[in-house]
């Protein structure tokens, strides 16, 4: 009993259970899986880029351990002439030997650097530009799941209205397989009824094949295989202020202009501050006594580039890199007005066709009813009624198929406006 509960167990968690699934909470797995965590590091790195360039301004300390060896004596420190004659005098030791050992320490601390400030914000735009972009693929693979799961329905109708003509045929087909058997009807009449059940096994298969790949597409997102599709429904009305898909093409004109900036900013003078110290340890050439002593220095520089060719060519660049960005966003942007507009029209017209097959769906069930009286007294041929079975079953698949449309094009437009489909779906 407790190898049931807990094989059970498993398959609940492996599967899922389709009755206590929604489409919040495939919109949750989503936020889980791979997929998103790969764009929350791709932003975490694009933040810390920005970081690095800030961390220029910090000072830079190095410790440095050393030891060289010279062909000649070599002072380990300037010694001025007044005070080389006194050491000679006091037959001291000088500050020169073939072997230098030396410990310390240098520190470069940047002052001024123009380029840093113009680079720091040029990488908070790209950070914002994939920030942006996260957000963006997030939408897409909500609606990517909406999408799947609209179909998902569709599918599902499509196979319960198929069950429902083979049930009618099959119910047909008795009372033609009695007038067959009592010579009232050709032998052919039940190969036909058996040939219209047959196709109807056929497009039943190849709709479990489409359930297969809609199925996939929704557990490569979610980690979920689900049984059955979650119901959807439109809790909130779409927002269709601003294309939300133009906002990273924009962040990354923002950091082109930057980047301008940044190369016109290399022929700025820098401002440098140094600082070194070092302890050194030699043999003192004159006397062959150990000595040691530290020697250091700090200062500040001011490097002013005079002429820089490459500067002037990087310049240029940079300038028909932001040309060519801001092209491509005048064109995405037409594009995009273009689809949108066409998306919204189009949701209008499906909400029409919606009405339409639905009404076109009645019609033919009624029709249908007719046909199937009439046939059973003989005054239809039964061409004619397999026609009035095959008009109500292509009636119902594009009413389905039409909702699944609706709820594709719904979920699309609503990622180029930058609705979260959460806060829409339920």
């Amino acid at each position: 009993m407790k190898i049931l509960a807990y094989l059970g167990l498993i398959l609940l968690c492996g599967t899922g259970s389709a009755g206590a699934i929604t489409i919040t909470d495939l919109f949750d797995a989503l936020q889980k899986q791979p997929v998103t965590q790969l764009d929350t590091l791709q932003t975490r790195s694009a933040e810390l880029g920005a970081q690095s360039v800030y961390d220029r301004f910090y000072p830079e300390l190095t410790g440095i351990l050393g030891y060289d060896r010279y062909s000649s004596p070599t002072n380990w420190r300037p010694v001025a002439p007044t005070e080389t004659a006194r050491i000679l005098a006091n037959h001291g030791t000088l500050p020169f030997s073939d072997d230098i050992t030396r410990f310390g320490g240098q520190l470069s601390l940047p002052l001024f650097i123009k380029e840093l400030f113009s680079l720091g914000k040029q990488a908070e735009s790209m950070a914002d530009s994939f920030r942006i972009r996260k957000e963006l693929n997030l939408l897409e693979h909500q609606a990517v799941l909406v999408t799947a799961d609209a179909h998902l329905v569709h599918m599902s109708s499509l196979k319960k209205a198929l069950d429902s003509r083979k049930i009618s045929l099959e119910k047909t087909r008795a009372d033609v397989a009695n007038q067959v058997r009592s010579g009232r009807l050709p032998e052919s009449e039940l190969v036909r009824m058996d040939e219209a059940i047959n196709q109807i096994d056929l497009v039943y298969n190849q709709t479990m094949q489409q359930e297969s790949g809609l199925r996939k597409n929704i557990q490569s997102l979610t980690g979920i295989l689900l049984a059955d599709p979650v119901p959807l429904a439109r809790v909130d009305t779409l927002k269709t202020e601003t294309l939300l898909a133009l906002k990273p093409l924009e962040k990354s004109i923002e950091a082109r202009e930057y980047g301008v900036q940044a190369a016109k900013d290399k022929l700025y003078p820098r401002v440098v501050g140094t600082a070194r110290w070092f302890q050194n340890y030699g043999e003192g050439y004159n006397t062959g006594e150990d000595i040691d002593g530290d020697y250091g220095s700090y200062g500040i520089s001011l490097q002013m580039p005079i002429f820089n060719k490459p500067a002037y060519t990087a310049i240029e660049k940079a300038k028909i890199d932001l040309r060519r960005e801001k092209n491509r966003l005048a064109q995405t942007r037409i594009e995009l007005q273009a689809k949108a507009d066409d998306l919204s029209r189009t949701l209008k017209l499906l909400d029409h066709s919606k009405e339409l097959a639905k009404k076109s769906v009645e019609h033919e069930r009624e029709l249908l009813k007719v046909a199937k009286v009439a046939y059973g007294s003989g005054r239809m041929v039964q061409e004619e009624y397999l026609r009035n079975e095959e008009k109500v079953l292509s009636a119902e698949a594009s009413y389905y198929l039409t909702e699944a449309r609706w709820w594709e094009t719904f979920a699309t437009l609503a990622v180029l406006y930058g609705n979260n489909l959460k806060e829409l779906v339920k």
